[in-house]
């Protein structure tokens, strides 16, 4: 045995002159001691490793988890400004975490990058992925520096007797605004555009065109200009659908607003245009607006106004129009040819005729009668549900349609339309709304194409006949022969010696 396991006693008298020693055997009792040394020292490794894993989650959990999360939502943003659809759910309503600072500042993150998506747009994504990009950005923010060279169908929209409107509405002008833009900008972003300038009558649409795509067909680019078109088409059937939403304000405002203008119907002129710009921020790092620069942004602007003259909704140019397919073209009708320039030659514009007294309530659509004053104290449940035959497209972009209330803007319509690119281009024959606001402008297209072409070949004698048998089947309505006619009346319907087949302006 070895030392520790012997327990040794000695007896003896008090002298010590005879002594006992007894030797016992303790190797049962050290080996119980060692074993549960051994349970005491386990017990404490297992409870110190529990201790350890348990603190390990909980700062995994809290810390190191949201930080990972953080900074995989920032890369998303840098890499797709414009994206919705992010892999980090913080609206769940089953977190666990909800309360936590960390999933505060994620959250904070999200709204930022929401107020930045819609603050800056599509024109601002290259200046918020840069800004943003952990890897390679830098400490010091960089806004400003060169532009970029983008092709683009720019669409530009303008509300009808604003000033007007204005005046009667004062602090609820904001909500008529906006309520327009909810209808306009969710049609528009179904249709692969982007919302870019909000001026406070008017707002900028863009379409981007890979130039590349141009040579072939219209597919090539999925028909971005058909798209462009039908966005504004959609969006005067949808306002006239639901002009109860548009105006609907408090008694005494509508009592202002009815008693200046009388029968009154939002309305919109749009212009279509197709050109380059110089996409960038524009500014100082005091105040920036991401947005585009080019002549041709303006020309849309131009064309805009200019549908006061024709007396038209929609005027697009030559350029524009060359990118639509046949079934759009068969549509339009052109109105007359300009020249802006000596170096240019004469453009043409293009129309696409939108009746605008068919009513489209639901129950009663595409039928045309009388509309009566609008019940604005009803409470109505607003539901848009499209009228294009085919299956709904299921697309990334799904997310950025929203309804429901938002505060002060009253009950907000959700805009869903059928826009999947297999629709384009029989979406113009397919869509019972888009056939039927246009189709009283059939019985006299014929009509139209002639006194066209006379007017072009400088026979203003012979135009002249067509474009009153025009006005005469349209009850007086028709805006471009209005105006035709009344531009040949000052040369006495006898074209100029230097008539070209269009006018210098």
């Amino acid at each position: 045995l070895r030392v520790e396991e012997l327990d040794v006693f000695t007896i003896g008298d008090f002298d010590f002159v005879r002594s006992m020693t007894v030797v016992f055997d303790a190797s049962e009792r050290i080996w119980e001691e060692a074993l549960l040394g051994i349970l005491l020292t386990s017990f404490v490794i297992v409870l110190l490793g529990l201790g350890m894993v348990s603190f390990t989650k909980d700062v995994r959990n809290l810390v190191i988890v949201p930080i990972e999360r953080m900074i995989q939502l920032v890369n998303e943003i840098s890499e797709n400004p414009l994206g919705k659809d992010f892999s980090l759910k913080v609206d769940d309503k089953n977190n666990k975490d909800d309360g936590m600072e960390t999933t505060l500042l994620i959250r904070t993150i999200s709204k930022i990058a929401g107020l930045m998506r819609v603050g800056f747009g599509e024109a601002g994504a290259d200046i918020i992925g840069k800004n943003l990009n952990i890897s390679n950005g830098t400490d010091a923010m960089n806004l400003l520096g060169n532009g970029r060279k983008i092709h683009s169908i720019f669409g530009f929209c303008d509300v009808r007797q604003f000033t007007d409107t204005t005046e009667c509405l004062q602090e609820e002008v904001m909500l008529f605004v906006n309520r327009i833009a909810h209808i306009l900008h969710s049609i528009v972003v179904q249709c692969d555009g982007a919302a870019n300038k909000n001026i406070g009558d008017a707002f900028l649409l863009t379409w981007k065109v890979n130039t590349n795509q141009l040579a072939g067909s219209c597919k090539d680019h999925d028909y971005a200009g058909d798209k462009a078109l039908y966005s504004f088409v959609k969006t005067m059937i949808e306002m006239n659908r639901h002009e109860d939403f548009l105006c609907k304000f408090t008694p005494h405002t509508l009592s202002k607003l009815y008693e200046r203008m009388p029968g009154y119907k939002c309305r919109i002129g749009c212009g279509l245009h197709f050109g380059w710009a110089i996409e960038g921020a524009i500014g100082s790092s005091k105040k920036i607006d991401a947005s585009y620069i080019s002549p041709h942004v303006n020309m849309s602007e131009t064309l805009e106004s200019a549908t006061k003259q024709y007396g038209t909704s929609i005027l697009m140019s030559e350029p524009f129009f060359n990118l639509l397919s046949t079934e759009a073209v068969v549509a339009c009708r052109k109105v007359d040819m300009i020249k802006k320039r000596k170096s240019d030659t004469g453009t043409g514009l293009y129309t696409y005729d939108v009746d605008l007294n068919v009513d489209f309530s639901p129950g009663d659509t595409g039928k045309e009668k009388p509309r009566t004053s609008l019940p604005h104290h009803r409470r109505t449940t607003f539901s848009l549900l499209s009228q294009v035959h085919g299956p709904k497209s299921e697309r990334s972009r799904e997310s950025q349609l929203w309804g429901g209330n938002s505060e002060g803007m009253g009950d907000l319509p959700k805009i869903e339309i059928s826009n999947d690119s297999n629709n384009f281009p029989d979406i113009w024959t397919n869509d019972r709304e888009v056939v039927c606001v246009r189709s009283r402008f059939k019985n006299y297209s014929k009509e139209w194409r002639l006194g066209m072409d006379a007017f072009e070949a400088g026979q203003w004698d012979v135009a002249h006949e067509h474009f009153n048998h025009v006005l005469k089947k349209s009850g007086g309505k028709d805006g471009p022969s209005r105006y035709l006619l009344g531009r040949m009346e000052e040369y006495n319907y006898c074209a100029p010696d230097s008539w070209r087949g269009y006018w210098q302006t």
